[in-house]
């Protein structure tokens, strides 16, 4: 089965342990969120899936075919038009040819609202889009191409509550078809309200979590963004 799965990762720098005896799964077909503060190791273990960082110990087991990342930060060229971005995502990202009319049938399957939308900014100079419009459009795109994996470091981030609402609705539409999402957020509602599990990074391990209940349970909050204070705050345990 494919899956992504780590036992016992540790990983540090010079001066700070990231993480200590983490343990995670993303499965297909499945939402996996990710919470923690800044600085808890988000990015982190994002780079350490994709390879771009070595784990000091532990296991870190991926059997997804293929897999895509979108990073923090989206820059592109302001005189190529969107179109010319898709062309080149797609071509740097994807074995085969994507063409706007395939991305276009995967968008009107998932959220036909959304269409429209995106032929107008497809057809806009980078120069003149949002950054939250770049970042909904390059979000979309990179699940047009079916990768089996695909990891999303703060997707909705400066992105306005449309765009927010229709990238969680498309992210839900890939996951229903069978692909694997790994994505963080600050947004302790978002990641509660739209994943099928997710982890909390605390006391430099991913604690996981099946429901928003059951994470202000688990700390004994009266709301989401107190339990996600109360767990940024546990102290981490010291080994012998």
């Amino acid at each position: 089965m494919s899956m992504l799965e780590t036992k016992s990762l540790c990983f540090g720098y010079s001066d700070k342990v990231i993480f200590n005896d983490a343990s995670i799964n993303v499965i297909p077909g499945a939402i996996t969120g990710l919470l923690g503060p800044n600085g808890s190791g988000k990015t982190t273990f994002f780079d350490i899936v994709c390879g771009l960082r070595k784990v000091n110990e532990g296991q870190l087991l991926n059997r997804f075919a293929t897999q895509l990342y979108l990073s923090q930060t989206v820059m592109t060229p302001p005189v190529f038009r969107m179109s010319d971005i898709f062309r080149m995502t797609t071509l740097l990202c994807s074995s085969t040819r994507i063409s706007q009319e395939q991305a276009l049938r995967k968008l009107t399957a998932w959220s036909p609202e959304i269409v429209q939308r995106y032929k107008e900014i497809w057809a806009k100079k980078s120069s003149v889009c949002s950054y939250g419009e770049k970042r909904w459009f390059f979000t979309l795109s990179l699940l047009a191409i079916e990768a089996s994996l695909v990891i999303l470091d703060e997707p909705t981030a400066g992105v306005d509550p449309e765009f927010r609402h229709y990238i969680w609705k498309c992210l839900r539409g890939a996951a229903n078809e069978g692909t694997a999402i790994l994505v963080s957020s600050h947004n302790v509602e978002e990641i509660a309200g739209n994943c099928d599990i997710f982890y909390m990074i605390s006391q430099q391990q991913f604690k996981p979590f099946n429901s928003g209940g059951e994470f202000v349970r688990r700390y004994g909050a009266s709301s989401l963004d107190e339990a996600f204070i109360r767990a940024a705050a546990e102290p981490v345990r010291k080994t012998l």
